[in-house]
């Protein structure tokens, strides 16, 4: 009851508050390109153009203030502004005392990554000297030389085809067990014996297990190094170096999601992160991380490339700690929305819905 009533207060004062004839609002603005652009003391962008229609329609007199990002709220909470225009993903964090105008911008979450993509043939001839393929030749030589003794032991002293010398007894029986996995079948050596035969059928079933695991890894592993840092969901980036923003909401859902990134305090430091390879996955929102992109794409000596998560966040552009202000503004908000002219705004500001 008692909160009711001091929601009630609230709206009460808001309404007396309102802005008198002639009385400009404060209006916080951050640079987040490439809703608010802040270039050298002139404000642009989608946002600004957006506020500009609604405060006319709605006869406001205002100025600009310019916060950083992480004073957005803090400012709105003081009443250092009357509404801010930065636009936000909020979550509970911010759903206190802070009264928000419907979504007007719905973007997924985005992965700049290096691509490493390269031709078959350099991938093959790489793999064919990596570590992890020599482990793997290293690991089935020693397999067949186990068999190869097992089966010389079985055979050397019934079946001529095996010397009953230790030697060259287990080099035969390396030849038969490598022939035999690889299902090539000379035929110049059989087993004779019972306990020969046994191994031997006991061998073919085992080494179509390891030669179809063999060529399965083998095949992993050409399409790994083909697509080196490929990310298809947010998972993948558990595996990799990370960097985001400071500040931004991207750094709190990557904490969420127990990722691990560093935090730079601008897209400039960010991108040259990326391009000498302190990180390889530079997240952030959609929109802002394909404006700086293109920025930057011309400048960057390394391919890079963009990729889009199935991450939606909603964006809000108005918010304000008195709720008739954010009321008055939602209708003129939703109607613009639907209208061609917002359409042309999106394409302005190279962004798409």
């Amino acid at each position: 009851m008692l909160k009711r009533f001091f929601i009630l207060i609230i709206i009460i004062s808001s309404c007396f508050s309102l802005r008198a004839e002639g009385e400009e609002l404060s209006v916080g603005v951050t640079n987040s390109p490439p809703f608010i652009i802040i270039e050298d003391d002139e404000i642009t962008g989608l946002t600004i153009d957006l506020w500009s229609v609604i405060s006319d329609s709605m006869n406001i007199d205002y100025h600009f203030v310019q916060n950083d990002f992480n004073d957005v709220m803090t400012n709105i909470y003081e009443g250092e502004v009357n509404i801010s225009i930065a636009p936000m993903a909020i979550n509970s964090s911010h759903a206190d005392s802070t009264f928000f105008s419907q979504p007007f911008y719905i973007t997924s979450m985005c992965v700049a990554v290096e691509n490493h993509y390269e031709s078959g043939f350099v991938t093959i001839v790489k793999n064919l000297f990596s570590l992890s393929f020599l482990k793997t030749i290293g690991l089935l030589l020693f397999i067949n030389l186990c068999i190869g003794i097992l089966i010389w032991i079985a055979e050397r002293k019934k079946n001529p085809a095996f010397s009953d010398k230790m030697l060259s007894g287990i080099v035969d029986g390396f030849w038969w067990s490598w022939v035999t996995m690889t299902t090539v079948g000379y035929g110049d050596k059989s087993p004779l014996s019972k306990n020969g035969k046994i191994l031997g059928t006991i061998w073919m079933l085992v080494a179509i297990l390891i030669i179809s695991g063999f060529t399965a890894t083998i095949s992993s592993e050409l399409t790994t190094k083909r697509l080196q840092n490929n990310v298809t969901n947010i998972h993948d980036l558990h595996k990799m170096k990370v960097g985001c923003l400071e500040g931004r909401n991207t750094a709190i859902y990557l904490d969420y999601k127990h990722i691990k990134h560093k935090q730079y305090d601008s897209f400039d430091a960010a991108f040259e992160a990326l391009e000498k390879g302190e990180i390889n996955a530079l997240v952030d929102d959609g929109a802002t991380l394909s404006y700086y992109f293109k920025k930057k794409e011309k400048d960057m000596s390394k391919n890079v490339t963009l990729i889009e998560l199935p991450n939606n966040k909603e964006y809000y552009c108005f918010m304000s700690s008195q709720p008739y202000l954010v009321n008055r503004i939602n209708p003129y908000l939703l109607g613009f929305l639907e209208s061609e002219q917002w359409n042309r705004l999106l394409r302005k500001y190279g962004l798409s819905e």
